[in-house]
């Protein structure tokens, strides 16, 4: 009887294990298609977007719904804001530069994750909610609400150019 309960235990610890390193693939799958959608919404449109819902409401769509973080269950995504990693906006191919956005008013109620306080202005990508230690070393970080997923020109793949914007 006590065999079988330690190699249940070693089972039932061996599928949790596995159940979050799958979570975390998804997370970085996930936010990784998030910021696909706002390369793509800045190529058609020339400007990020303001909200994670503008991604979903654009015509032609650039995000057909917003996924649920992976580590929460539910459709609540940080953002990350234009400025935060360094990136500023860059002149767009063929010369064009982005339409200046303008900034939203803050809507009273929890900030961003450390009490920063409410924030706004356009988003360049998204971060999870939870702070969790991970299993894995994403980037050189190790808590899930450090795991940035942003829109960066610089870091594109080779063979991939960004697409010029479409004329109205």
């Amino acid at each position: 009887m006590a065999v079988m309960a330690i190699f249940l235990t070693v089972a039932v610890e061996s599928a949790s294990f596995q159940q979050r390193r799958e979570k975390e693939e998804e997370l970085i799958f996930r936010g990784n298609q998030v910021v696909e959608a706002i390369r793509l919404f800045r190529a058609r449109f020339g400007r990020f977007p303001i909200s994670l819902a503008e991604l979903t409401k654009a015509k032609p769509r650039v995000l057909r719904k917003i996924w649920n973080d992976p580590m929460t269950g539910r459709p609540d995504w940080l953002p990350v804001y234009l400025g935060e990693e360094g990136t500023t906006l860059q002149p767009l191919p063929g010369g064009l530069t982005p339409t200046p956005q303008p900034t939203p008013q803050p809507t009273p109620g929890p900030g961003a994750a450390g009490g920063q306080g409410p924030r706004g202005g356009p988003i360049i990508g998204v971060r999870s909610r939870v702070c969790d230690d991970a299993i894995k070393l994403y980037e050189g970080h190790t808590r899930y609400c450090e795991w940035k997923f942003y829109y960066d020109p610089s870091k594109l793949k080779p063979g991939v150019r960004p697409a010029a914007p479409q004329s109205p």
